[in-house]
């Protein structure tokens, strides 16, 4: 089996703007992917097999460290900064990799970004696929986060993270089980792995990740404006956005297609990314004859 956190020490610093980035590039495929992680979570934390399939099937992949993550520069949940600044992270590595449009795959706050760029620079996006995401966290029109997951956060941000290194790992991997379902088997020992990598590579205990997500307006009344070939892939049991969430942007997107996946939560485990690869490179390919691509 491939180690889950064999890509942790690939990639280089990259000055974009005024935040360095942490950023990984690999295949030489003349069509880009860029995979756009979640709120405080690492670019390593794509799976190796999927990054390897996708490359395999002729794209290049670009992963890389949000600023506020990992081993990018750290500003801290008083910065300020929104999704259009995270967007605007996502454009200046393009322009750094002098790529003039890539394919946008993002999870959770990664897809938020990635809609932001499509609608505020819809010629630099090929494509969108999001997974786990949403138009609008705390939109009222869509449902809030399960309340039981609210109640196991709240207990974690009263008990604070835990003293040692060895028992924050744990509490890392807790934190993946809970957002995960039960549509695949926990993988516990992925899991640590990932959460000490994370640690060896610069976690912190606050970022402005959260903030961003929050205080950023709703994208739900503009949807109708991306006109890029779009992808929705949404677990039934997503406790932090529910189903609801996945419909609305497929619905508000013209032309998207909306994949639910039973009991699947709020991760994206490597078993699952494996059984997609199939249809996102087919989504990808597709999207290069779309005809009204901007």
């Amino acid at each position: 089996m491939t180690d889950a956190a064999r890509d942790v020490d690939r990639g280089e610093q990259l000055r974009v703007g005024e935040v360095d980035l942490w950023v990984d590039v690999v295949g030489d495929g003349h069509d880009t992917v860029v995979l756009l992680a979640g709120a405080d979570t690492p670019g390593f934390h794509w799976s190796p097999g999927f990054v390897d399939a996708l490359v395999g099937a002729g794209f290049r992949v670009v992963r890389f460290d949000h600023r506020d993550c990992g081993r990018s520069s750290w500003l801290g949940s008083e910065a300020g900064y929104l999704l259009d600044d995270l967007a605007a992270d996502l454009i200046g590595l393009l322009d750094l990799l002098t790529l003039e449009a890539a394919h946008l795959v993002g999870r959770s706050m990664g897809g938020m970004v990635a809609q932001v760029a499509a609608l505020d620079h819809p010629e630099r996006v090929c494509s969108l696929t999001l997974l786990g995401s949403t138009a609008g966290a705390g939109d009222e029109r869509l449902p809030g986060p399960d309340v039981e997951f609210v109640d196991a956060m709240t207990h974690r941000l009263y008990a604070g993270p835990p003293p040692d290194r060895r028992a924050m790992v744990g509490w890392l991997a807790e934190l993946a089980e809970l957002l995960a379902g039960d549509a695949y088997p926990f993988d516990a020992d992925s899991a640590r792995r990932l959460a000490a990598a994370e640690l060896a590579t610069g976690w912190q205990p606050e970022s402005g990740h959260g903030v961003a997500v929050h205080a950023s307006p709703s994208r739900l009344d503009r949807l109708s404006e991306i006109r890029q070939p779009t992808l929705v892939v949404h677990g039934t049991a997503d406790p932090v956005f529910p189903i609801e969430h996945g419909r609305a942007l497929a619905t508000g997107i013209d032309g998207a297609v909306l994949l639910e996946v039973d009991r699947l939560g709020h991760e994206t485990p490597a078993p699952m990314l494996d059984e997609f690869v199939p249809v996102l490179i087919e989504h990808l390919r597709n999207a290069a004859v779309w005809p009204d691509r901007p």
